[in-house]
């Protein structure tokens, strides 16, 4: 028997095991997809928001189209930047009338690119949030990244004295594992959902 009949038989004798891979792959690519472009589309124009907006988690989350534990998140980073924990990264100066007036003039400067504003603020992210801030006379420019979280994984796991070898892949608080022993086929799944993380 030739290598190629070898292969061909193989493929024969195990056809519904690959199948099931193949469907598998071609679902959870799917749901990936959908995932992705429903809960992290980018959002290229810049968003103004009031200051007093800024550190609440609800309106952040409403206003950039975020789940509830992303925007905690946020507000949690913004509140923290307002407390003076964390420094800006770059200053830059905007000549203008009031502090609205200049969030906006830097909000259509972020849209259109403008070469003159620090490379910082043009860094491409899933959401750009500017607020004015009327007490310090100042405009933040804040860049939101939410796709950091997705993670492949490998792993083992000991069930009755057996060893299996695992892979996975997490998307935001969703990850899914596939365990082996021979390498030859699936012989344990797990999925999970993180409800808390701090």
């Amino acid at each position: 028997m030739s290598r190629k009949e070898v292969v061909i038989q193989f493929f024969r004798d195990n056809w519904k095991f690959w199948l099931s891979v193949c469907l598998a792959v071609a679902l959870f690519t799917i749901a990936v997809t959908v995932y992705m472009h429903k809960e992290e589309k980018r959002v290229t124009e810049p968003l103004t928001v009031k200051y007093e907006d800024s550190t609440n988690s609800e309106k952040m989350g409403k206003a950039l189209d975020i789940d509830s534990g992303t925007s905690r998140e946020i507000t949690r980073q913004i509140e923290r930047i307002h407390d003076g924990d964390t420094r800006s990264i770059v200053t830059y100066t905007v000549t203008a009338p009031t502090v609205d007036a200049a969030a906006t003039e830097t909000a259509k400067a972020i849209k259109e690119g403008d070469a003159r504003l620090p490379a910082p603020a043009l860094e491409q992210t899933d959401r750009t949030v500017v607020t004015p801030d009327p007490n310090r006379q100042t405009v933040d420019v804040y860049k939101i990244n939410l796709r950091n979280n997705h993670k492949i994984k490998a792993g083992m796991l000991s069930a009755d004295g057996k060893t299996y070898l695992g892979a996975g892949y997490q998307a935001g608080r969703w990850e899914g594992m596939v365990y082996t022993r021979s390498g030859r086929g699936v012989d344990a799944a797990s999925v999970s959902y993180t409800i808390k993380q701090w």
